[in-house]
Parts: structure tokens; C-alpha cells; sequence
């Protein structure tokens, strides 16, 4: 692991075959090889950009993706890293990595990159894998001019391609592989938008610095705080008004919520105590 201070982060994913060319294709099950490394490759896109990482994909739908386009789109992008997504064949079965061997200022990384891949979709799948290798012959890991790895997802035609091709299979790849990338650059991988974290920090004023801690999300890379919890730490009150379709921050020493409908008014407006009785601040 080592801290990135360059940012944003930016990854190249290519998706193997498309288009013209279905890949590896398994008919009894109704499934390609280019479907299944899409939709890995565009939930690995969703989930690093929530982290606030850029992501290019060689492709978004079902189209000819040759490999010399992927490779010239890859160089054109100069990703800090790269991934390629296949899917085997051949009647095996499991996960494998290849690494860079050449030029040797990528191969450490790419080495380093493939052994998280590995140990995450072990971690993930509870399995063990056909291991982190090596192949000379591979254009991807020779071509591309930044670190790269190119993984295997499955067999498709082994004897566990249906489990593995199930949605939650597929997204649990992409984890894996979005793990693997965060924790080589220092990032924690967080859970999905519809899950709150706790996250802590400080509010400073003239007196110093306040703790505080809000639940929020995790949108592109930026933490989203509850308007009204953040505002309380700030020792402020929020004020919805649904029908003006507005918000309004404010300080509960200088206006009050009226109980008759009044909305939001501002208390030295009103200078007796039966002024504020009858707007419904009092």
C-alpha cells in the first residue's frame, strides 16, 4: 500500500471482446464472455467513482472493442493503473491474474496489484484461485504504457459458470477487484449510497475547535452530512418550508418556527410579548 497524494486517482478498465466478437460463450446457460466482463467493468466504474475516482472504460455497451483500440484508448488516457476484464474457457475452473513483467518500473506495481486482486476475490468468494501468473505473449500487458494487470473472472464453461454468472456473483467480482485497487492507493473502501457512515470531524469558531461526528454518504469521493445535524453541531437549526419548496439555516436565538403558520420570522420584529403571541413564536 502506499498514500496517493496525486489526484484524482484515474483508472483505465478494458472490457474484453464486444460487438462482432462475443468472446468465450457458453449456449446451454446463455452466456458470453463480452456481457459478463461489461458488467462487471460498469459496477466497478460506479463503485470507484463514489470513492472519487476517474474511470475510463474502453466500452459502455455491446460493441466491436478490438484490443488495439483498447490498448491505443488505455495510452491515450494515462491511467495512474489498468485493468483488462476477461472470462476463461477451456473446461477449468476459478480466478487468475496476470502481471507485467516488462518495462520493469511497472512490473513491481502491476506484481503488487495482482497479488491484492488475488487474495480479495479469495477473501470474497471464499475460494481458492488459479494464482497470479505471467505470459509474454499477452498484448495488453505489453503494450499498455502504465502498471496493468488482466484477470481471468471464471470459466464460463467450468462446472460452476452458472453460480458464478448470477448478479450478486458478479457484483461480489467487482468488489474485489475496487477493493484491491483502493487498498494499493491508501483508500478505504466504503459501503454502497444507501448505507450512512459515521464519519468525525471538527468545526473551528473563535473559541477553537469543536468534535463532532454525522452520519453521511459517500458520493464521489465526497461525504454528504444531514443538513440538520451538521447545522446543530454549528449550533444552528434548520427550516424546511415544503410549500415554497425552500431551506433556510438559522439561529434559534434570532428567529423562531411559528405555530401558526407564519413560517420562519425573526424575533426582534415582533417587540412585545403580545406581538410574539399572536405570530405563534411565543
Amino acid at each position: 500500500m502506499r498514500n496517493y497524494n496525486k489526484h484524482p486517482l484515474r483508472i483505465f478498465i478494458g472490457v474484453g471482446h464486444g460487438g462482432y466478437d462475443p468472446g468465450a460463450v457458453n449456449k446451454t446457460l446463455g452466456l458470453t464472455e463480452a456481457g459478463i466482463n461489461l458488467t462487471i467493468a460498469l459496477l466497478m466504474e460506479r463503485d470507484l467513482k463514489r470513492h472519487g475516482v476517474q474511470v475510463q472504460l474502453s466500452r459502455y455497451t455491446d460493441e466491436d472493442d478490438r484490443l488495439k483500440e483498447e490498448i491505443a484508448e488505455c495510452n491515450a488516457y494515462n491511467p495512474d493503473f489498468a485493468v483488462e476484464i476477461h472470462t476463461n474457457a477451456g473446461g477449468g475452473t476459478g480466478f487468475e491474474v496476470y502481471y507485467q513483467l516488462e518495462p520493469w518500473e511497472h512490473s513491481k506495481l502491476s506484481l503488487e496489484m495482482a497479488k491484492r486482486f488475488d487474495t480479495n476475490v479469495q477473501t470474497h468468494f471464499g475460494v481458492k484461485t488459479r494464482g497470479i501468473k505471467t505470459n509474454r505473449n499477452l498484448g495488453w500487458l505489453s503494450q499498455v504504457q502504465a502498471p496493468c494487470v488482466l484477470v481471468e473472472n471464471f470459466f464460463i464453461d467450468g462446472e460452476r459458470a452458472a453460480w458464478y454468472a448470477e448478479p450478486a456473483q458478479l457484483k461480489r467480482f467487482a468488489k474485489a477487484y475496487v477493493c484491491a485497487i483502493l487498498d494499493y492507493y491508501g483508500m478505504a473502501y466504503v459501503a454502497d449510497n444507501s448505507s450512512c457512515q459515521m464519519v468525525k470531524y471538527q468545526v473551528l469558531d473563535a473559541n477553537g475547535a469543536k468534535e463532532c461526528a454525522s452520519r453521511a454518504v459517500l458520493i464521489d469521493g465526497n461525504w454528504y452530512v444531514h443538513l440538520r445535524q451538521f447545522s446543530q453541531n454549528l449550533g444552528k437549526d434548520v427550516h424546511y418550508d415544503n410549500g415554497a419548496n425552500k431551506i433556510t439555516v438559522y439561529s434559534p436565538e434570532d428567529y423562531k418556527v411559528s405555530e401558526t403558520g407564519f413560517g420562519l420570522l425573526r424575533i426582534r420584529d415582533y417587540e412585545t410579548r403580545l406581538d410574539r403571541v399572536m405570530a405563534g413564536i411565543e
